[in-house]
């Protein structure tokens, strides 16, 4: 199976999120979408990084709409967003046949060597930032992955591992 990367068109999907009602990739034709695979909120890492997210969405929401992705359940991760007032849908990706179909669309799949040795640099980061481990959700292998869909919904950035706002926010810049 290949990898979905720059120059493909971006799968569609039509799901519930927990703060947004249903939301569709259509829903962003005409607009700029930055898509980010999270893991699961139970993960320090990515609640660092979600706050991270956060603190610099509203400054380049002009940009481009964000639309985030969770392997934790509807409860959880309505739950974690709670606190926020976000202006963009957290979306619980359902199981099916036993996998995360969204993240298999977009060929988001296991972390590799580099992603993971990442991940354990950025949790101690996370540690002292005050984030604890909550409820294991989804699979711990899993890589976070993020992609920049165009104004037609083809694929223009892809990348995946650990979240990185400023590339994301260097390549918006610059295009």
């Amino acid at each position: 199976m290949g990898s979905i990367g720059v120059g493909d068109a971006a799968p569609g999907f039509n799901l519930e999120s927990v703060n947004m009602g249903t939301v569709s990739l259509g829903d962003y034709i005409g607009k700029r979408a930055v898509i980010i695979f999270g893991r699961y909120f139970g993960c320090p890492v990515c609640q660092y990084d979600f706050d991270e997210l956060i603190a610099k969405v509203d400054k380049n929401r002009e940009k481009a709409e964000i639309i985030y992705f969770t392997q934790s359940s509807p409860e959880v991760a309505r739950k974690f967003i709670m606190e926020h007032e976000l202006e963009f849908p957290v979306i619980p990706v359902p199981k099916e046949d036993g996998h995360y179909k969204v993240y298999n669309d977009y060929s988001v799949r296991n972390m590799g060597i580099g992603t993971t040795i990442e991940i354990l640099r950025r949790a101690s980061i996370a540690k002292k930032a005050g984030k604890t481990h909550g409820e294991y959700e989804g699979r711990e292998t899993q890589s976070p992955a993020d992609f920049v869909v165009d104004e037609t919904g083809k694929i223009i950035w892809a990348h995946r591992g650990v979240l990185d706002l400023e590339k994301i926010l260097g390549f918006l810049n610059s295009t």
